[in-house]
Order: structure tokens, then sequence, then C-alpha cells
């Protein structure tokens, strides 16, 4: 049995543009959590030392799930609504994991 699919994305706002980041992601969150039943967990995380760094831990139940997410029309809206507010430093960083221990 294939275990469940975990990402951690970077994304970095723009200089002092990190609150208005922010204000996209309980929108987002929301949007996932009626939208994909595939995916298990969807946190973002904001660094208590740079106000512009945020991290998101994704966990999907597979790579299909993951791929419906990257496809999803509500991603690609936020995407581009980000996008066009001039918010974002550049594209987000993802890396794909799979949990080897837990407690």
């Amino acid at each position: 049995m294939t275990k469940p699919l975990t990402i951690i994305a970077e994304i970095r706002a723009l200089p002092g543009k990190g609150d208005a980041l922010e204000a996209f992601f309980p929108e987002q969150l929301a949007a996932v959590a009626t939208s994909e039943p595939g995916c298990l967990a969807y946190r973002v995380h904001r660094s208590t030392t740079d106000p512009d760094q945020f991290v998101f831990y994704e966990t999907y139940v597979d790579e299909a799930a993951f791929e419906i997410h990257q496809r999803s029309p509500v991603i690609a809206a936020f995407r581009q609504r980000r996008e066009a507010q001039g918010l974002t430093a550049g594209p987000a960083k993802i890396a794909t994991y799979r949990e080897v221990a837990a407690r």
C-alpha cells in the first residue's frame, strides 16, 4: 500500500506584502477543504523571522490527488489573483516526501 504524499511548498511574498498574501490563505484553505477529498492536510505557516516567507504543509492520499490539486481551477484562480496583485516573488518551490517515521 502506498503511503500518503506530503508536499512542502515554500512561497515568498514581495517585500512588505506578507500581510496581503496571508489574507488569501483562509479562503484558499476553505476551497481546498470543500473541493479536494484526496487532500488529507493543508496547512500554511508563516516564518517567525521573515514575515514575507510562508510554507505550505500538504498531505494527499496519493500522487493522483496531488495532481488534481495542481490542476484545480480553484487553485489556478488563487495563483492568478496573487500574481495580478503583485504579491509573490516568484513561483512556489515544491518538494515531495513520503513519511518514514511518526509519533
